[in-house]
């Protein structure tokens, strides 16, 4: 569903990444790995078109979106999450999810039509869908951390992406957010959505990512199923420490 493809990145001589080959198909959920610095967030953000690459390229269900931006590749189907909450904290959870709504719909923000009436039936089913019935009412800057993370993943499921990346979904969630978060994002994965997701948390991508790629000083180092990555010996001495 989407792939890179020798990706590289330099900001003048620095090199941020280079020759990074990946793909995630439909119903995969790629755990992406490695330390502070390794370029995780720098590749999203590739993927998802708010950066160009400087070689290589990028194709979004086998097309070139490589010159593309982040609104086309949207348009075709990808949705991501950043790592810091980026919501509208004036207004309520349900008024968030209608507006993701709007925008990924023909011509979004048309003043000849009322907000107020798009898809209520569809904003209660999207915050079901991430453990939020109820919530609809309390105003984003009210929510716990946790329901702020929930309430951007209804914002990015709002326009029925067939690509989802994630960047450190559980970063700055309560342990007992953690285990819901898993939850919802491993039945995104199961619905048939390709699902790229940076992530700390090393319990939640073994338990989750069908495939892990570990990325180390802008190089990918290795790829492979969890359990192929965590007995790989060059991780363990770039990353995870001693064997698990």
């Amino acid at each position: 569903m989407i792939a890179a493809t020798g990706i590289g990145w330099r900001i003048g001589g620095a090199r941020i990444l280079e020759e990074i080959s990946l793909e995630v198909g439909a119903g995969e959920l790629l755990g992406i790995i490695g330390p502070n610095g390794a370029g995780k967030s720098s590749l999203v953000n590739i993927l998802s078109g708010v950066t160009r690459p400087t070689q290589g390229r990028v194709t979004l269900k086998d097309e070139d979106v490589t010159r593309l931006s982040s609104t086309r590749r949207a348009r075709q189907g990808l949705a991501r999450s950043f790592q810091t909450s980026a919501l509208f904290d004036g207004l309520s959870a349900r008024e968030n999810v209608r507006l993701a709504i709007q925008a990924a719909g023909a011509a979004p923000f048309s003043p000849f039509r009322a907000a107020s009436g798009t898809g209520a039936e569809t904003i209660e089913l999207l915050l079901a869908r991430v453990r939020m019935p109820g919530k609809g009412e309390t105003m984003a800057r009210d929510l716990s951390h946790g329901d702020r993370r929930k309430l951007e993943l209804a914002m990015a499921l709002a326009s029925q992406p067939s690509v989802l990346l994630l960047d450190e979904p559980m970063a700055g969630v309560s342990a007992e957010d953690v285990d819901g978060l898993t939850e919802i994002i491993g039945e995104v994965r199961d619905s048939g959505v390709a699902v790229a997701m940076v992530e700390h948390h090393m319990h939640v991508v073994l338990g989750l990512a069908d495939r892990v790629a570990v990325l180390h000083h802008g190089q990918l180092l290795a790829i492979g199923s969890p359990s192929e990555v965590t007995s790989d010996d060059r991780v363990q001495q770039a990353y995870l420490g001693e064997a698990l």
